[in-house]
């Protein structure tokens, strides 16, 4: 992917990310879809918070490095409505997005764990088209095998949750 190419669809993806976090339309988080998925509590949510409430840093690096992995803003549009969050890690090779991560500050996972991670392979590979590797990663990493059909499961459990129970969005 050459460097022009890979900014603009991170510049696509950021839009995105921006119009689902400001759009008056249906919004879901990714930790949101997640959770739907279990019962349990989001053990580092706080601490995730104030993560993502930093700068990204210079993303223009993406088309200009080698390797660069940051955390990226992602969402996308489904019928629903918007599923948004930001990926933890996202390892750009080559202006190419090829492994996602979700970062945990522990290594016991639930159900929940590997679903956000995949949801967030499943954001990446709908933005910029290509199929990356996911990975949770504590004090080592775990890929997620069968992340694909992971996130589509969960993204239809929600889906049914919602039209049953009239889950509200956070708007």
């Amino acid at each position: 992917m050459q460097g022009s190419l890979a900014i603009s669809l991170v510049r696509a993806a950021l839009d995105r990310f921006e119009r689902a976090r400001t759009t008056g339309e249906p919004k879901f988080t990714v930790s949101l879809v997640a959770r739907a998925w279990s019962h349990g509590r989001g053990r580092g949510a706080a601490h995730g918070r104030r993560v993502h409430e930093r700068l990204w840093g210079d993303l223009s690096l993406i088309g200009q490095s080698e390797a660069v992995a940051t955390p990226l803003p992602l969402a996308w549009r489904f019928r629903f409505g918007w599923v948004y969050g930001v990926a933890d890690q996202v390892l750009f090779e080559r202006g190419v997005p090829v492994r996602v991560a979700e970062v945990k500050s522990y290594d016991s996972y639930g159900l929940s764990e590997p679903v956000q991670a995949s949801l967030y392979g499943l954001l990446l590979e709908l933005n910029f088209g290509v199929r990356p590797n996911v990975e949770l990663v504590g004090r080592r990493a775990v890929e997620v095998g069968g992340w694909e059909e992971l996130a589509l499961e969960a993204l239809s459990i929600f889906t049914r949750r919602l039209s049953n129970k009239n889950i509200s969005s956070n708007i």
